[in-house]
């Protein structure tokens, strides 16, 4: 950004796609830089800053840097959240520079909760009639859709039946993103994204749980439940995470307490020969079972639940040796459901690995099954059957 500037143009926004070209006939497509400068006013609360480059920006408040990716290379995406104490005009300078390839630049500042609100909370709307209709009788901010009433009301404003809530929220994602989606209820429930519905559930009936896996574009996505209790009990519980094959497994800690079906448990089950499978001599009590992977479906061992009706945390204790398989594909069955969960072995030791948190609803058939059969070569890796712990 040296010498007079080759072009000075006002702009609305920074919102910039070149490609391989670049801002003007003023400017080569590449070893070019700007500098934007503008003042905007904020109200007082907490902000999400944004920034997406290809290949170097900076970005200042009020003089003090904000963010930093002043580096040569493919596009980044980097985001800090921060909270103005004062309200009114502030400045904002974004400094960028592009060296080769593709140009591109976008900075955004999106508020995410006012003076007195919680960040990334929910707005909760509270009607005494189970449709939604009229006005809310209660507007609150919620941080989690996480509530058992059992027979009783939110509120002492909200009848104990024959109420409705509808929670609104938005979320801004850097790329497209999966999600999966636990959602439990009693009597009805509704999500959407965009006013696009993506779960349905609309009618009186007894606790149901339903765990389901959603992309949602890049960009600003609006997210809305709706919710409604006839009579009797009242449960809304909607939760939702990236997916962990996407991005990473999960890597909590169940500490001491929880249920735990060892690999010699009564409740461990082999389907399939024995004659591939072999005693290892670490893992959870010095013993687990191991085999070579395998292109047979059939092949798999089995934890029946141990656990009555409730939400569980399944953890699959990983030990450190015989266990190479990046591609771990455990099924677990649930309340009438099932979800699959990829897990990579190989980066754990003697360690507890989550699986995920589910409702079981204490039946003979729920279970946890980890097959044989993965989507490496034949015979190139090892895989692990050791305990399984269920963390209510």
């Amino acid at each position: 950004m040296a010498g007079t500037p080759a072009l000075t143009l006002v702009e609305a926004n920074i919102s910039h796609d070149w490609g391989y070209s670049s801002p003007g006939p003023e400017i080569p497509v590449d070893n070019f830089s700007g500098r934007w400068t503008g003042t905007r006013y904020f109200e007082a609360g907490t902000y999400l800053f944004l920034l997406s480059v290809d290949d170097g920006a900076r970005v200042w408040f009020d003089g003090r840097l904000l963010l930093d990716a002043w580096d040569v290379g493919h596009q980044e995406n980097i985001q800090t959240e921060m909270y103005i104490n004062t309200p009114g005009d502030h400045e904002i300078q974004v400094a960028y520079f592009e060296s080769s390839g593709t140009a591109k630049v976008q900075f955004e500042a999106v508020q995410r909760g006012g003076k007195n609100e919680l960040a990334n909370a929910w707005r909760g709307e509270y009607f005494t009639n189970p449709t939604l209709s009229g006005q809310a009788a209660l507007v609150r901010q919620d941080a989690t859709i996480d509530f058992n009433w059992d027979a009783g009301s939110p509120d002492p404003l909200i009848t104990r039946d024959n109420f409705s809530v509808r929670w609104t929220r938005p979320i801004w994602l850097p790329k497209d993103t999966v999600f999966n989606l636990q959602i439990q209820h009693d009597d009805g429930l509704r999500v959407y994204a965009d006013d696009k519905i993506i779960y349905d559930s609309w009618y009186d009936q007894v606790v149901s749980y339903t765990a389901r896996r959603v992309t949602l574009c890049a960009g600003e996505r609006i997210l809305r439940v709706e919710y409604y209790d006839h009579v009797s009990n009242a449960t809304a519980r909607m939760t939702m995470a990236e997916d962990s094959q996407i991005s990473a497994d999960y890597k909590t800690t169940p500490g001491e307490v929880g249920v735990v079906v060892d690999n010699n448990s009564p409740r461990f089950s082999w389907n399939g020969s024995i004659s591939g499978r072999y005693i290892g001599g670490n893992g959870y009590n010095n013993d687990f079972f191991w085999i070579y992977n395998n292109n047979t479906p059939g092949i798999f061992g089995k934890w029946s639940s141990p656990v009555n009706s409730g939400n569980y945390e399944v953890y699959a204790f990983i030990p450190a040796q015989n266990a190479t398989t990046t591609a771990a594909h455990y099924r677990i069955f649930h309340y009438g459901e099932w979800m699959d969960r990829t897990i990579n072995q190989n980066i754990y030791h003697n360690e507890w690995v989550s699986l995920g948190r589910f409702y079981f609803g204490g039946q003979p058939d729920e279970s946890v099954l980890l097959y044989g059969d993965t989507a490496e070569s034949l015979g190139s890796s090892r895989l692990a059957f050791d305990a399984l712990k269920f963390v209510q």
